[in-house]
Order: structure tokens, then C-alpha cells, then sequence
């Protein structure tokens, strides 16, 4: 397009480019207050003859004179005033002395007695308010004087100045640590006045400079300045100075020149966006060619940031890593580069993000000052841009991910799952470490820690899109859902609420692992085995503390996870895994103090008593029986205490169902369940004598194991039937009359409301039996001593013999 070259710059001098430059974050400056009265502009001038020139009244004053300084005509006297306050307020004071050029001969300048950043200021304002009123001149035509840096003034032409005192500082004549955002503003409005010769000079020497400071504060300024800089030559169609930008910053001149890149990134990203922003603004049509010049710059800085990987130490290596990403924020969408999505995710997990990092400094000494010290970095960390847009880098490494090759996809998953790896092994430490005496450094973890997940899930739904779906080029993926499922247990602790996408993510997941017995297989064998599960993490320094891994919260969410999503895919996993690696598990935390974790592991084991596979039945089947008996035995031995009791039967009900006929397993587990009930009724007899009376609204375990007996009495194969009725008939004989007479009530309602027409005959004969021995015993005891007593219970057991035999 063309660019005529006889338009005035952009009123630099006029926009508040000192207050953008000031905040180290993207926010949008605040908007502007009203316009004040003249009469409030006259008495802004009396202020400032005040004795005290730099009290709130006269700040104040110059605020509201710097807001309209566009409508002032100043005078010798008001420069008289202006010029003593040029030291205290430059950002004030500079752009109102340009607003009258004619009026400031070098020679009456106080710059000798300016720091770098006021003088810069005032000479890039003045700059810019010469160039406005005299358009065509030409710079580089003049003769400037050649002042440095310690001179009374610094030449005729404030571009010319402003070069001069930029080379000074790059050969080391002075401190660069001056550049804040008050000399970048003047550097910015200097440029704006600057043609083609002293604008790709000073350039230059700003990108040299600023990569000598190398802080990300930096960074983020230089990309502000770049968008407002090239926003204004595209306002005034000046665009060959964007030419003469894009040349400077080329990955040719960055090697040529030796420069530190990542100034040079964030001029790109910065020119980048202003363009994006004219295009829709002023309706341009720019070149694509030109658009594609920053974008060979940033993937040329985020190559060089990925390969050339150095120290943990190398701190401009972490400046590339954070402002190729922040960079990428502003600028918009650029063109999948492999190098920009290992770059992002680089600096999304290690830069934005680095909570394993801050959770290693937290358990690195058990005397507490590392827990000080990372909680002190936590709070640093949540204060800065870098975790205030981990979002929207989010967002960048899902849109750079979509568009990559297998090969790339591969790379970043496998970082993110490693990333949720290490987050589980130094949180599970931290947590442990901490959960007691520093809940305040926890607390302050976890607000890291929830955008870490979110991170996590919004990837992991971006990986279903692209890798789980049967439409997608390479099919169905199972390790790539073996790896999210993975990562997900590794953050399980840290899920508040379950999201869309981390439902969504689940759900494509599991259905590829139902569809495919290796990935099945293999999650499983992701799981932490028993002498992992007990042992203390590596990480951790717990000196005469013993470790209960009940106590560990992070980890039992994780096998909670893994404990809900088993079940699903339970018919595909084999059974030496289930023996080996599953039921171990299963068993260890069917006596956990958790109620959820104890309730997934009964589930867990429903699941697999119901399975069934043609591959190995044979194995499955013996391998049922045997882990019945474990089953069993751990669920009564903590049952009222930890065993919820809607597990227990869902698990008693699944093994008599699925278990073969007259299985050793079911009639062990008939006579334990007799067993307990016994022993919770002698229990609860002593502590509630009123127990049979109140049996109908009574919640006492004793009666809900009583009820799970006669549920089995529908639901045990015929074979075992018998057997069962032994039982219940010693049991029921065992009991007081009064227990007797309860039970026998609630069976004969049970029998009379069944429609199971093989069992109710049989079952009616056997409790008018059970009924009538019942009452002859008690009827003899009542009447006999002791020692007939004993003689009559001998015949009460011979009489159930004799019933059960008949049955």
C-alpha cells in the first residue's frame, strides 16, 4: 500500500504513553475524567506557586494542566513556573513544555541537572511537538550538535539527542538501569518524530539496551510501546518506518547483531497486534507480507528458546520462555510453528505455572524456613502478569495444538502428563509436611494449584477433540487416553467442581478404554502399588513421624480416582493384573477412614464379581472365589466402624449371585455374616435392653445384618439354600424370646409376601418347624433348672438337625 510520506506522526507528545508504559500489566488504562472548567484551569496555575512544589495540591494542579494540555497557550511565565518542577514530575511537566517549543532554546534546559529517564522524556516530547508543526523536515539533514550524556544540552534536534545519549549507553559510558517506563516513553516519542535513517538507529540501540537489563518488566514495556508506535505510523500511513521495525528485528539481523532476544520478540508481538488492530480500526489492507515479517520473529525466538535450552540458573532464558508467551497473548492467533507450541507449553508449565517447582522450595528443610520461603515466592508468584495470563497461554497452546502433527501432539501431552506427575509427588509431600502447622501456605498453594488444574482439564479436552475421536486421522488413540486419565488422578485432589471439559474428557476416555483391553491394562499398571501406597514420599523428611497413609489426603484422592474408573473397564483387564496389582489395592482401602474411598472399593469389587470375559473365565472364575474369602473377612472385621453397610450388602449380594452354585466362598459367607450378626446382638442387648422392643425403628448394625440374612434367603442358589436355613435356625434359636419372636415375625412377612413359588413351600414348612421348636425350648426352659436347661438345648439342636435334614 502506499505510504506518502508528507503526514504529520501521530500526536505522541499528546497521548499518555508514560501511563501506559507504567503498569507491568495488559489491563486497559483507567478512563479519563471529565473535562474541568476554565475557571479549574486557572486556579491549577495559582497552585503552582505554592512554596511547596511538590505537595498533593500541586500534583494535583499539573494532573489537571497535563490532562488539557492540548488548550493551553503557555507563556515565558508559565515556563518559569513549569521548568523548577521538571526534576519532581517529568511525566507531568514534559509533555506541557512541549506544548511551546519556540519557547525552550537549548540553553535555557535544565538537562544537566536531569537523570536519564526525565531528560529522555522531555527531549522525545519535544521531538515529537517540532515534528507536528513542521512536518517535512528532515532530521538527518541538520548538523546537531554531538552532546553526551553529562553535557548542558543535548543538541539542536531532540531525535538527534536522543540517539546520542542511547549510544553512550550501549558502549557502557553510563548505567542503563534508567530505562523505566518514563525514558521508554521519551525513546517512544522520539521514534514517532524519527525518519528512516535515525529511526532504525535508534532502535537498534534500544533493543541492545534492553536486552543488557533483561527483566520481563522490560519485555512487557517494549511491547506496549511497539503497539502504540506502529498503531500511529499505520494512523498516518508512515508505514515504511514498519518496514525499517520489522528489518531491525529480523531473525538475519538478530544473528548478525548478537542481540538478546527477547526485547526483540516483544517488539514483534507488539507490531504485530497493531497491525491486527488497524486492519479492523481504519479498515487497512495490509500486504501479507508484511504481517508475516513479526511472525518470522517470534518462531525464530521461540526455536531458539526450545533447542537451546540452558541452566536453571540462566535467568534470560526464563525472560525468552515468559515473553514469547505473554507476547503471543496480545498479538493474536500467528501460524502453527512446532517450535511456538514447545515454546508455550515450556513456559506455560514452567514459567506461568511453576507449582512443582514452588512446592519442592516448600519440603526442601523441616526446620521451617523453607516453608516461609515458599510461601513468600507463592504470594510473589499470584501478584504477577506471569499468573494472571496462564489463561489466555492456555488458550494459545490449545489453538497451536490443533494444527500440529502427531509427532508435536505427542511431545506436549506427554509434558502436561509428566507436569501432573510431578505436581502429585511434591503436593502429595507439601500436604503432608504442612497440613498440620502451616495451613497458610497450603491455602496460598492451592490458588496456583486450581489454575494448574484448570490448565490441565481445558488441554486434556482440547487432546478429545483431535486424538479420541473415531473420525479423527489417526482413529482412536488408547494411550493417549490412558495419559489423561492419568494425569487426572495425579490432580484429583485439586477438582472442587466437576467442569464440562473434565467430564467430557472423562467420558471420551473411558469409552476408549471399554474398547480396548492394552489401554485398560495399562491404566491400571499406572497405578501406585501397595509398598508405594504405605511408604512415605521420597520427597518428603518426616524424621520419628510415622507415616499412615490414611492420613494422606493427595494420594487417596488419587486411588479414589482410580477406584471410580476401574469398574468401567473391569472385563478387559486380565486377571493376573487384577490379582497382582488390583485387589491389593482394593483390599487396602476397603478399610480405609474415608467413606467414599471405602464405598468405591466395595463397588470395585461388585464390578468384578459381575464381570466376566471369554478369555480367561476359568481364571476369572477361581480367581472370585478366592478373593471372596478376603472380602469377607476384611469388610466384618472393621464393620460397624469403617464398612458402610450399603457396600457390604451390595458386595454380599453380588457374590452369592455371581459366584458358582454352593461355592465355599458363599457358605463362608453365610456363616460369617451369622457370626457377626451374633456378636453385634449379644453387643447391643447389653447396651440397649429395650433393643427387640424398638426392633421396627431401630438402625442398629446388628439388625441391618439380620435383614441382609433373610435378603439372601430369595437370592442364594438352591444349593446353598440349605445351608443357609441351618444357619438362620441356630441363629434364630440362639436368640432371647424376644429376638425370636421379632425375627420369626419378619420372616413369616418376608416368606408370606414372596411370589417365588419353588422356595415358599419349602420356606413355610421350615418356619412352622423353626416356630415350634422355638417355642418348646422356651417352654422348657421356663420349667426346668440348670442343668435341664443344658439338656433341653441339646435337644433343641438335635431338633434342628433333624428339621434341616427334613428340609
Amino acid at each position: 500500500m502506499s505510504t506518502p510520506t508528507n503526514l504529520p506522526p501521530p500526536a505522541a507528545a499528546a497521548a499518555p504513553l508514560a501511563d501506559l508504559l507504567e503498569s507491568l500489566t495488559f489491563a486497559p488504562p483507567a478512563p479519563a475524567p471529565p473535562p474541568p472548567s476554565p475557571t479549574a484551569i486557572l486556579s491549577a496555575w495559582s497552585q503552582l506557586r505554592t512554596p511547596t512544589p511538590s505537595s498533593p495540591s500541586t500534583l494535583a494542579a499539573l494532573e489537571t494542566l497535563h490532562l488539557h494540555r492540548r488548550l493551553l497557550h503557555l507563556s515565558s511565565a508559565h515556563l518559569e513556573l513549569l521548568l523548577p518542577l521538571l526534576p519532581l514530575q517529568p511525566r507531568l511537566v514534559a509533555p506541557l513544555l512541549a506544548t511551546a517549543p519556540h519557547l525552550l532554546p537549548a540553553s535555557s534546559l535544565p538537562l544537566a541537572s536531569l537523570s536519564l529517564a526525565p531528560r529522555l522524556l522531555l527531549l522525545g516530547t519535544l521531538a515529537t511537538a517540532k515534528s507536528s508543526k513542521n512536518p517535512t523536515s528532515n532530521s538527518s539533514s541538520r548538523n546537531p550538535s554531538t552532546g553526551n550524556l553529562g553535557s548542558d544540552h543535548d543538541g539542536d534536534d531532540p531525535v538527534v539527542a536522543v540517539s546520542r545519549i542511547l549510544e553512550n549507553l550501549e558502549q557502557g559510558s553510563a548505567s542503563c538501569d534508567g530505562i523505566d517506563h518514563l525514558a521508554l516513553a521519551g525513546i517512544g516519542y522520539a521514534l514517532a518524530s524519527a525518519d528512516e535513517l535515525w529511526f532504525g538507529k535508534i532502535i537498534g540501540s534500544l533493543v541492545r539496551i534492553c536486552g543488557r537489563i533483561g527483566n520481563l518488566g522490560v519485555g512487557v514495556r517494549v511491547l506496549k510501546l511497539m503497539e502504540w508506535l506502529v498503531l500511529g505510523f499505520a494512523e498516518s500511513r508512515r508505514m515504511r518506518n514498519v518496514q525499517v521495525l520489522f528489518e531491525r528485528i529480523s531473525p538475519g539481523k538478530c544473528e548478525s547483531e548478537g542481540y538478546v532476544l527477547f526485547p526483540v520478540v516483544m517488539a514483534a508481538c507488539g507490531a504485530l497486534r497493531a497491525l491486527r488492530v488497524a486492519a479492523v480500526r481504519l479498515r487497512l489492507d495490509f500486504d501479507p507480507k508484511l504481517k508475516e515479517a513479526p511472525e518470522r520473529t517470534i518462531r525464530f525466538a521461540a526455536e531458539r528458546a526450545t533447542v537451546e535450552r540452558r541452566h536453571d540458573d540462566d535467568d534470560l532464558h526464563h525472560v525468552l520462555l515468559q515473553c514469547v508467551a505473554l507476547g503471543l497473548t496480545r498479538c493474536g492467533q500467528v501460524m502453527f510453528h512446532e517450535s511456538v507450541l514447545k515454546c508455550v507449553c515450556t513456559a506455560l508449565l514452567e514459567e506461568l505455572l511453576p507449582l512443582p517447582r514452588l512446592l519442592r522450595i516448600s519440603v526442601k528443610s523441616p526446620d521451617g524456613n523453607s516453608a516461609d520461603l515458599a510461601k513468600d515466592q507463592v504470594k510473589q508468584h499470584q501478584d504477577s502478569i506471569l499468573f494472571r495470563e496462564a489463561g489466555p497461554v492456555t488458550g494459545i497452546l490449545c489453538n497451536q495444538y490443533s494444527f500440529a502433527d502427531e509427532k508435536a501432539k505427542d511431545y506436549v501431552e506427554t509434558r502436561v502428563c509428566e507436569y501432573a506427575q510431578d505436581l502429585y509427588h511434591h503436593l502429595r509431600a507439601a500436604a503432608l509436611l504442612h497440613q498440620a502447622k502451616r495451613k497458610d501456605l497450603l491455602a496460598e498453594i492451592d490458588k496456583i494449584a486450581d489454575a494448574a488444574f484448570f490448565m490441565i482439564v481445558v488441554f486434556s479436552a482440547e487432546i478429545t477433540k483431535h486424538r479420541m475421536d473415531a473420525n479423527s486421522p489417526g482413529g482412536l488413540q488408547p494411550e493417549v487416553a490412558v495419559r489423561i486419565l492419568v494425569a487426572f488422578s495425579c490432580v484429583e485432589h485439586l477438582r472442587r467442581l466437576r467442569l464440562p471439559e473434565y467430564t467430557e474428557a472423562i467420558r471420551h476416555a473411558v469409552i476408549v478404554n471399554q474398547e480396548n483391553a492394552a489401554a485398560s491394562a495399562l491404566f491400571v499398571e499406572s497405578m501406585p502399588s501397595c509398598a508405594e501406597l504405605t511408604s512415605k514420599p521420597d520427597l518428603l523428611t518426616l524424621d520419628g513421624t510415622r507415616y499412615d497413609y490414611y492420613m494422606d489426603e493427595v494420594q487417596t484422592s488419587r486411588i479414589l480416582f482410580y477406584l471410580r474408573v476401574m469398574p468401567t473397564c473391569i472385563t478387559l483387564i486380565p486377571a493376573h493384573i487384577i490379582r497382582d496389582k488390583l485387589a491389593p489395592v482394593m483390599f487396602l482401602y476397603i478399610q480405609h477412614s474415608n467413606d467414599k474411598v471405602t464405598r468405591a472399593a466395595h463397588s470395585m469389587m461388585v464390578s468384578f464379581l459381575s464381570s466376566g470375559t471369554d478369555t480367561d473365565q476359568d481364571d476369572r472364575e477361581a480367581l472370585k472365589e478366592q478373593l471372596a474369602f478376603d472380602y469377607i473377612g476384611r469388610s466384618l472385621e472393621v464393620y460397624p466402624g469403617l464398612t458402610p453397610f450399603e457396600g457390604l450388602a451390595s458386595g454380599v449380594v453380588a457374590l452369592v449371585r455371581h459366584l458358582p452354585a454352593k461355592s465355599p466362598a458363599i457358605l463362608f459367607c453365610v456363616h460369617s455374616l451369622v457370626v457377626k450378626a451374633k456378636d453385634l446382638c449379644s453387643t447391643a442387648m447389653v447396651q440397649d435392653r429395650s433393643l427387640w422392643r424398638s426392633w421396627e425403628e431401630s438402625t442398629e448394625p446388628c439388625k441391618k445384618i439380620s435383614e441382609l440374612l433373610l435378603r439372601l434367603i430369595f437370592l442364594i442358589d438352591i444349593q446353598s439354600f440349605s445351608y443357609l436355613l441351618k444357619e438362620l435356625a441356630e441363629f434364630v434359636t440362639w436368640l432371647p424370646k424376644e429376638g425370636q419372636d421379632v425375627l420369626l415375625d419378619d420372616m413369616h412377612a418376608s416368606v408370606a409376601d414372596s411370589d417365588d413359588v419353588i422356595r415358599k413351600p419349602v420356606l413355610v414348612s421350615w418356619l412352622q418347624s423353626l416356630s415350634y421348636i422355638s417355642s418348646q425350648a422356651n417352654v422348657r426352659e421356663s420349667r426346668n433348672n440348670n442343668t435341664k436347661n443344658a439338656r433341653s438345648a441339646g435337644g433343641v439342636e438335635l431338633g434342628l438337625n433333624r428339621t434341616a435334614a427334613r428340609l
